[in-house]
């Protein structure tokens, strides 16, 4: 007679950090509100930080730099450093007469995949105004607009600053962890993004598996123990694809629905596959740029009336996107990938883990909002600044999976992680809670 042995699911102590993921909760929508406002809240809440590193850098020089509060009272000749606003003069920026053309038929330019251009310069401002920064510091690096840096240099006589070192914000602080240093402390969270349901590169097999791995129903003993060590799974946007079907305008619509053009299914199918995932394992569900929630950031979570299977579960969580979350003391930062892709298209560079730790640095994970990337216009806040550096910072729907620990200046160790498209690679991350190390599963079935 053969012996089976149970395999218990292990759990996880998890905070959802209030006072941080409330910041991204819209509760009442006005869009009569100027977009200056969230600018203005953002240099007023990063000057004072990223001064105090300017200090720290350049305040001892010789000759001494002296610090110059506004941009506009710049001295020319004189060694100085600014703090203020990055904002990049760019051509092939989308830009309001675009939408002008559209609205008199006529025909505009494509959707470009980046917005560089060897015309393009950059401007660093404040409420006083702005001055255009030159030098080769300036075209060795790469900057986006929305980030508050400080420049250190002098005015030409262009009336130009010409720049030879800059700063930023930094790391924020970050929280210790305490883990029992044993095997038995190693849980997993399982990152995965772009499950891609009803578009073209939908492989259903695929999601089969990836189910199957999830619940433990995948592999021998050995594969069900690792698995039964994921204490929780994280899906970051772009799980539902609606089919682009052309709309006829010559039919007939009975309330406003068309068979044609709305199909049900991929949300049937996400449903079905959430509901055997959370029958096992805590989930928390991020919209994506094409999934069914709101198109600014912060996106709000997709309603549960969506999922009525998977609902019904007490382990399914529907969250923003950016969202905070601490699973046993570990901190988490996720967005489902829009926050890099906006980055990319400003930068010559195609290495997007390098972007995603590029806004560690500067303290903000979203500097193009409002600018390109679209948000809602804040007054009170910029909830897009990271007032503590979480320990695993995670990206959706990039390219390829790539994985990088890094190091801040005081200490502060965060696994950043760039997660490809599942309908496209077949690939999660598992990242370990108390190691931080971090490795790729694969599921692709392609020959």
């Amino acid at each position: 007679m053969t012996e089976t042995t149970s395999i218990d699911r292990r759990t996880a102590i998890v905070d959802d950090l209030g006072p941080l993921q409330e910041t991204f909760v819209v509760k009442t929508r006005d869009y009569k509100l100027q977009y200056a406002h969230l600018y203005f809240m953002r240099l007023m809440l990063m000057r004072p930080v990223v001064l105090q590193q300017a200090n720290a850098k350049w305040g001892s020089l010789e000759p001494k730099a002296k610090h110059v509060d506004k941009v506009l009272d710049v001295q020319q000749g004189e060694i100085s450093y600014l703090v203020g606003t990055v904002y990049m003069d760019m051509k092939l920026k989308p830009n309001i007469l675009n939408d002008i053309t559209k609205d008199h038929w006529i025909a505009v330019q494509p959707d470009r995949p980046k917005y560089i251009d060897d015309d393009d310069s950059v401007y660093l401002e404040d409420e006083s105004g702005r001055v255009k920064l030159v030098g080769p510091k300036i075209s060795s690096d790469f900057f986006v607009t929305g980030v508050v840096m400080g420049v250190l240099g002098s005015e030409d006589v262009n009336g130009d600053f010409k720049v030879v070192d800059v700063c930023y914000a930094e790391a924020a602080d970050q929280e210790s962890v305490s883990h029992m240093e044993t095997d038995e402390s190693d849980k997993y969270v399982a990152l995965v993004s772009g499950l891609g349901i009803g578009g073209p590169n939908f492989k259903p097999l695929e999601l089969d598996l990836l189910v199957e791995y999830l619940t433990g129903d995948l592999g021998v003993s050995k594969e069900q123990v690792d698995c039964s060590n994921i204490v929780r799974v994280i899906v970051a946007g772009n799980s539902i694809i609606t089919p682009e079907i052309a709309e006829d305008d010559t039919k007939t619509k009975k309330y406003g629905y068309d068979r044609s053009t709305f199909d049900t299914e991929p949300t049937t199918i996400f449903d079905g596959f959430l509901q055997e995932i959370c029958s096992s394992v805590p989930v928390d569900i991020m919209p994506g740029d094409k999934d069914p929630s709101s198109v600014t950031m912060p996106q709000q979570p997709v309603h549960p009336a969506l999922l009525p299977s998977a609902r019904e579960y007490s382990t399914f969580h529907s969250v923003t996107n950016p969202y905070w979350t601490s699973i046993d003391n570990t901190t988490l930062l996720g967005t489902s990938g829009q926050t890099v892709d906006d980055i990319y298209k400003y930068v010559k560079s195609e290495d997007r883990l390098e972007m995603a730790v590029k806004t560690l640095a500067w303290r903000h994970m979203a500097p193009t909002a409002p600018d390109t990337l679209w948000c809602y216009p804040f007054k009170d806040r910029d909830p897009f600044i990271m007032t503590k550096t979480p320990h695993i910072y995670f990206i959706g729907n990039q390219d390829k999976f790539a994985s990088q620990l890094v190091t801040g200046k005081q200490g502060q160790r965060t696994r950043v992680v760039i997660l490809p498209s599942f309908a496209s690679t077949g690939t999660i991350a598992l990242v370990n809670l108390r190691t931080l190390d971090c490795h790729s599963v694969n599921f692709n079935t392609a020959q």
